[in-house]
């Protein structure tokens, strides 16, 4: 009488086929390398993780022969960077865990903050201007940037802009 063969049995036969190469078997732990260094980063950033324990984690990878974590720490906190927000723990990663000058970075996006102030400004004044054209003036009068797409276009190129030399840093 013919055996009945098990799913795991059939499944397990037709996985024999299949092999993965040493190139696969490296990207497959580089891009889990980089979600644990990106859940330590975000977990600092919540305030789940103090510093001691980020630098200690990322000493661990170190020590498991991961290439280069202090790069990868680099490139992932680099990319959460936001151009106009607060920023400072995404910094203090930089500076103590990854060991970079972080001065050329605060002057890039304090740089962002001043040009955007200006343009905003401007805008301001420009949608200030036309709402008078219309008849509508008054100090209660407050122009609503965020409804303007000529605004949420310049902000929108600048932070793109900041954001590629952002990205040239790491």
């Amino acid at each position: 009488m013919a055996e009945i063969k098990s799913t795991m049995d059939i499944i397990m036969e037709k996985a024999k086929k299949y092999s993965v190469t040493e190139e696969e078997k490296k990207a497959f732990k580089r891009r889990e390398v980089e979600a644990k260094i990106r859940g330590l980063i975000q977990k600092y950033v919540d305030g789940i993780v103090d510093s001691q324990r980020l630098e200690e984690e990322i000493a661990e990878l170190r020590q498991e022969g991961q290439e280069e974590p202090e790069r990868l720490v680099r490139k992932e906190t680099l990319d959460l960077v936001q151009p106009g927000e607060s920023n400072a723990p995404l910094l203090e990663i930089l500076s103590s865990v990854a060991g970079m000058d972080i001065g050329p970075i605060k002057k890039l996006l304090n740089d962002f903050d001043s040009r955007m102030g200006d343009e905003r400004a401007k805008h301001e004044k420009a949608l200030r201007a036309d709402l008078q054209k219309k008849g509508i003036s008054g100090s209660a009068v407050i122009p609503n940037l965020d409804a303007d797409e000529e605004w949420l276009r310049v902000k929108s190129e600048a932070a793109q802009t900041c954001k590629e030399t952002l990205r040239s840093f790491s």
